[in-house]
């Protein structure tokens, strides 16, 4: 049972804060849903592979019937925290964006070792590991802002003006 609650506090820990981040007023909360939706799209497509080759499995979770992956990791707690580290490395210069990936990946990794030696939540085959694990979060929140970036970029040359300026026009 140690294993069901500790899934359940990371469950409604990772809802609640979810909320609040995704409605967070700071940069421009489409981008913060639409980098939720990033992350848990390429999660979805590494963790696939990964699961099937056994590399990683997740023996206690919700649906299992459904879902071979931890859906609160997959689904909640790391697009949550790809979107807290875009919020947080929103105006930031590029380098300095780059090397505060390891703030985020680093206690992700951390967390998911911790609970691969002490729980029944994760459990690392075939020469998987923590660094493994860490290599792959950094590079998706990587590609994710990298992605949102030029979702940006492109943005700016298709509309020119944005709803914040027509509406700032407008007497």
């Amino acid at each position: 049972m140690k294993d069901r609650h500790i899934l359940n506090i990371l469950t409604l820990l990772g809802l609640v804060t979810t909320i609040f981040v995704l409605l967070r007023r700071k940069g421009d909360s489409k981008d913060w849903f639409l980098i939720f939706f990033i992350k848990t799209l390429v999660s979805t497509l590494i963790d696939g592979p990964v699961i099937k080759r056994k590399y990683v499995k997740y023996p206690n979770r919700y649906f299992p019937k459904l879902f071979d992956s931890n859906i609160v990791f997959l689904y909640i707690l790391f697009p949550l925290s790809c979107v807290i580290y875009n919020q947080f490395t929103y105006k930031m210069k590029p380098l300095l964006s780059i090397l505060s990936v390891f703030l985020f990946s680093g206690p992700m990794t951390l967390l998911e070792d911790w609970l691969e030696q002490h729980t029944n939540l994760v459990e690392y085959h075939k020469g998987w590991n923590s660094l493994y694990t860490f290599s792959v979060l950094t590079m998706t929140f990587w590609l994710v802002k990298s992605s949102i970036g030029l979702i940006r970029i492109l943005d700016k040359k298709i509309n020119p003006s944005s709803l914040s300026d027509a509406g700032s026009r407008i007497e």
